[in-house]
């Protein structure tokens, strides 16, 4: 592929070639070495991604050490992730232009991006790997967890949020930051749980609320940020777009 750069050093040297326009050897060279160093950046984003994929392997590797063995592995990953963070931010490899590059690249890349990336193959790979028969002892259960539960945590962080916090968020807002919130993923705790043995249906219901959560602080969440955002949503829409999120979804996956 032929960056932009390319193209306005081939059109400017054929012109020049015509007699239309003329240009110096050094602004040739400057033109060229331009591209080559954007299209140096287009591959460098894979470095952090290939970095991190060869950290995970050795996390993993280092987790049959019998010492780590009690650590969950989520943890290990979410100290390593702020460590990397601040080492970045405090400056310390401004030095290694490559990888700062690629880290922006992640850093800016779209939120939506990743949210329909990871979050279907992780909720795939929690209900390919439940057992069917406790699932079906708890579903009543995970659905009162999921749904109402979340409601009712969701409106009492936004009341929190708004009367308590010195923020001066307003209803919707908080509204919005406490949907955000409520949706727990507690995968060191069923992994801890798992480990030590604890009751499957105690372990099935922390998990089947889990994977149901995400749904319903979804739908919390885009009504509140539709309010934030000052679009025009009255009682109606409001309905229409809970009748679509939950009975739609529904009938699309019976």
């Amino acid at each position: 592929r032929i960056s932009s750069v390319h193209w306005l050093a081939l059109l400017v040297a054929g012109a020049a070639a015509q007699g239309e326009v003329h240009i110096g050897e050094e602004t040739m060279v400057e033109a060229a070495a331009a591209g080559e160093a954007e299209l140096e950046h287009e591959y460098e984003t894979l470095y952090v991604l290939f970095g991190f994929v060869l950290v995970g392997a050795a996390v993993m590797h280092l987790m049959k050490i019998p010492l780590l063995r009690s650590v969950p592995s989520t943890v290990i990953f979410f100290v390593l992730g702020i460590t990397i963070s601040a080492v970045v931010e405090s400056g310390l490899l401004d030095g290694v232009p490559w990888f700062m590059h690629s880290y922006g690249r992640w850093v800016r890349v779209d939120p939506h991006l990743l949210l329909f990336t990871f979050l279907p193959p992780l909720l795939f790979s929690d209900a390919f790997t439940i057992d069917t028969h406790i699932a079906m002892r708890t579903f009543g259960q995970c659905l009162m967890l999921a749904g109402p539960g979340v409601v009712i945590g969701s409106f009492g962080s936004a009341a929190f949020f708004h009367y308590v916090l010195p923020y001066g968020w307003d209803p919707a807002t908080s509204l919005m930051v406490g949907s955000i919130l409520s949706a727990t993923d507690p995968v060191a705790v069923v992994s801890l749980l798992k480990e030590l043995g604890a009751s499957p249906v105690l372990t099935m219901q922390i998990q089947g609320e889990s994977m149901l959560n995400d749904g319903t602080a979804m739908v919390l969440f885009t009504i509140a940020y539709k309010l934030v955002s000052r679009e025009e949503c009255g009682s109606t829409c409001i309905l229409a777009y809970l009748a679509k999120s939950t009975l739609g979804a529904w009938a699309m996956g019976t």
